[in-house]
């Protein structure tokens, strides 16, 4: 049997498949509009599926874009990975890490607000399944951990005054956060040259 997109019914045993489906639909409706493009009768219509065939996968809209920050969260810690990963001393790695965050968020704005509660509420979803606790407790620390490893990298060798690399790169994390928001509010406000370079070298204490 195939739905209205003629899209075939998933066999038994490829639950898993139409889940991560109805997320990647939701991650493309994120991509080509806004957070309120998001509703489960554009879901299912984006998957080629019927509205009610998300409700076995999925509680709600909120656990839909929940779902979808976490693959976008693990997305980014891929890509703040691979930054790391790059040749050079410890500044210009923690440096390339920087550039690979703020590249995500210019890249895909609408997943990128979705990361931090844009279009769901995480108490709310928490409330209604209460399983869900720890993983959102643990949203997003994989990527922070990236931006730990780069500043304490670069105190290690010298390069940063940071005692605390977890405190720092959390000051770090808000700074280049602010940036990549503002940036899109207001863009066009005369952003003076360097400013990213000021950003992460006031905030990771970066040093001669």
């Amino acid at each position: 049997m195939t739905t209205s997109k003629g899209r075939e019914r998933n066999k038994r045993g490829e639950g898993a498949q139409l889940r991560e489906e109805i997320v990647a639909a939701a991650t493309r409706l994120l991509d080509g509009g806004t957070e309120q493009s998001v509703t489960l009768r554009a879901v299912a219509r984006e998957a080629g599926i019927t509205a009610p065939s998300i409700y076995s996968h999925f509680a709600d809209r909120e656990s839909i874009l929940l779902a979808v920050a976490q693959h976008g969260f693990a997305e980014l810690e891929g890509l703040l990975r691979e930054a790391s990963a790059g040749s050079g001393d410890a500044v210009e790695q923690l440096r390339a890490v920087c550039a690979a965050y703020l590249d995500f968020a210019e890249r895909w704005p609408g997943r990128y607000r979705t990361l931090f509660g844009a279009a769901w509420d995480a108490p709310k979803s928490v409330e209604r399944v209460p399983e869900l606790a720890a993983e959102v407790d643990l949203l997003g620390m994989g990527a922070f951990g990236v931006l730990v490893e780069a500043v304490a990298d670069c105190a290690a060798a010298g390069q940063s005054a940071s005692k605390d690399p977890a405190a720092d790169a959390a000051a770090l994390w808000v700074g280049l956060h602010g940036f990549a928001q503002l940036r899109t509010a207001a863009s066009l406000f005369p952003w003076p040259d360097g400013l990213f370079a000021t950003i992460v070298d006031r905030l990771a204490l970066l040093q001669d």
